[in-house]
């Protein structure tokens, strides 16, 4: 009987070690969350065009690809622009917090765009709407995920246990 009992422990704790081992720690879920901001400020610049200190997207009238919205310049923009306001003397604390992590991300053109994580990013036939979401997919079973769309609005989901 008391083997059991501790086989028993040892198993449940074995589980519980191993979940907590492929879960994102919270530095790695702020730049998800990073990440996502970045694309989201991206796709509403490249389709409404924007003019800013450290370079113009031209309006587009649509919402792009990840391929389009990689290649165009949108992203390295939105970067750029959050670098030079992070060196700027008047940021307001919210503003440097929330945009931190976005000034220094390391994106690539997938299909793992930053280490660890899969984009699915979804634009419409006509170009008017899309949808992200974002995994964590270092175990391959998608403990963590982040999804978007044009509203902007973020939500996290993970695997049910």
């Amino acid at each position: 009987m008391v083997v059991a009992v501790l086989l028993l422990l040892v198993g449940i704790s074995a589980k519980l070690l191993a979940q907590d081992q492929k879960s994102p720690s919270h530095e790695e879920r702020a730049k998800a969350v990073s990440f996502v901001r970045l694309i989201n400020t991206a796709e509403n610049w490249y389709n409404r065009g924007v003019n800013t200190k450290t370079g113009a997207i031209e309006a587009h009238g649509r919402y792009a690809s990840w391929d389009e919205l990689n290649n165009s310049g949108a992203l390295q923009t939105v970067q750029d622009q959050f670098r030079s306001q992070a060196s700027g003397a008047r940021v307001s604390l919210r503003s440097s917090v929330q945009w931190a992590a976005v000034k220094d991300l390391q994106v690539s053109a997938g299909p793992e765009v930053m280490p660890g994580y899969r984009l699915d990013l979804l634009v419409s036939v006509d170009g008017q709407s899309y949808s992200l979401a974002l995994h964590d997919t270092r175990d391959g079973d998608g403990l963590f995920s982040l999804f978007s769309d044009q509203s902007g609005i973020i939500y996290s989901g993970s695997a049910l246990q």
